[in-house]
């Protein structure tokens, strides 16, 4: 039996700042809107575009970011990032403590802080191949201590908002991406402070011309991206309806509610444990192919819970959508970091990303639409079905017996 590869000292110190990193980007999830609404007085309508403004930016400007992780040197990236971040959330305070009371300071600091993490995010898994081969426990161990952190860090922020002024809050949320830019900037690989071989006199329009035309080119990574689209579209949607329908509908309280999502997090944790285990097991292509189809399934069960049992209907979809969701997300994160030009990797990576991102608010804005004119649990069910075609970009045979290219 082979042993298992250690991994390095860099690859945990990514893994440190990635989940410092993380605790930041889940306080802010809490922190800008209890701002915009407590400290500003602003309604359900501003607060709502503060979504808009944190996700657009960073599907339309992501892809640039790729271009800068394959031409510069990927620590400085992350380090830069990680200051973009700090200095925009001081800004914000700085701001706030002379007066100042607009919400637009908002939606700038959370376009900033938007873009800023998704490039952050895509040159993490730039790196992550540079640091080890073993990249499915790698991403499998990543995956698992970024959703525990994902659990503790709006609570973290609904505490801080709690006990501190606005301005005291953001200054504590800078605190978080200042010491994840200490923690990478400790990190001494080669790899990551060396210059990128990418040919920087191509024009930036050139280079991502390249990388789109490299996703096209290849079956399995467009495939990859599209059903990744298809289920983030109608995840997204459903997502937006979940609690209206969770306690307009099926008259769940509050408690109850809050358990499936624990049950979620439960789902994701394991999931990403397991992720690895089934790659080995079944292979690369079965093993997305078959998580992406029990994700999908799942989703049937939102509707159901309005035929009876609602808590327990809505408990066992929140673990098992939580667990093959996250699985298979992991899995196709090795699986591109692996066929991926290393030259390329920073490109491909932000394309995938800003894809993720940008399906988040159309999602919620389709389902949303959909809700007006059909009602919840119609809408619940149209969302599942387009969430069923997922599995068929995988279960076709170009996919399903595919192996990393090594």
């Amino acid at each position: 039996m082979r042993a298992r590869q250690r991994f390095s000292r860099d690859w945990w110190l990514l893994l440190v700042a990635q989940a410092i990193s993380t605790t930041g980007t889940q306080i802010t999830v809490v922190l800008l809107p209890a701002v915009a609404i407590l400290a500003f007085g602003s309604g359900i309508g501003p607060a709502t575009l503060l979504l808009v403004a944190e996700f657009l930016p960073a599907a339309l400007l992501g892809p640039f970011g790729g271009v800068l992780i394959d031409r510069a040197r990927l620590r400085s990236v992350l380090v830069s990032m990680d200051f973009v971040r700090a200095c925009a959330l001081l800004a914000a305070a700085a701001a706030i403590a002379s007066g100042v009371r607009s919400v637009w300071i908002l939606y700038l600091l959370a376009a900033v802080l938007g873009i800023a993490s998704a490039v952050f995010d895509s040159a993490a898994e730039t790196a992550i191949p540079h640091l080890t081969q073993d990249l499915d426990r790698a991403n499998a161990t990543r995956s698992g201590l970024l959703n525990l952190v994902r659990i503790a860090g709006p609570g973290l922020g609904g505490l801080i908002i709690a006990a501190a002024s606005a301005q005291l809050a953001l200054l504590l949320n800078a605190v978080t991406f200042l010491a994840s830019a200490v923690v990478i900037a400790a990190a001494t690989a080669p790899a990551l402070r060396a210059k990128a071989q990418t040919n920087s006199t191509r024009p930036v329009h050139r280079q991502l011309s390249d990388a789109i035309g490299y996703l096209r080119k290849d079956l399995v990574l467009r495939r990859s991206l599209l059903g990744t689209a298809t289920l983030n579209f109608a995840g997204s949607g459903i997502g937006a309806l979940f609690f209206v329908y969770a306690y307009q509908q099926l008259l769940l309280r509050p408690g109850q509610v809050g358990l499936t999502m624990s049950a979620f997090s439960l789902g994701a944790v394991l999931g990403a444990a397991g992720s690895a285990w089934a790659s080995r097991r079944l292979g690369t292509g079965l093993a997305c192919a078959m998580c992406a189809s029990v994700a999908a399934a799942s989703l049937f069960l939102i509707p159901a819970a309005s035929l009876g049992r609602p808590f327990e209907v809505l408990l066992v979809y929140q673990f098992l959508f939580g667990a093959a969701a996250t699985a298979w997300a992991t899995i196709l994160l090795s699986l591109r970091q692996r066929r991926t030009e290393p030259a390329m990797l920073g490109r491909v990576s932000a394309l995938i990303n800003a894809v993720t991102v940008a399906t988040v608010p159309f999602g919620a804005v389709a389902g949303t639409v959909l809700a007006e004119i059909a009602g919840l649990t119609p809408a619940m069910l149209v969302l599942a079905v387009v969430a069923a075609a997922t599995p068929t970009f995988y279960w076709t045979k170009g996919f399903r017996t595919v192996e990393p290219i090594k």
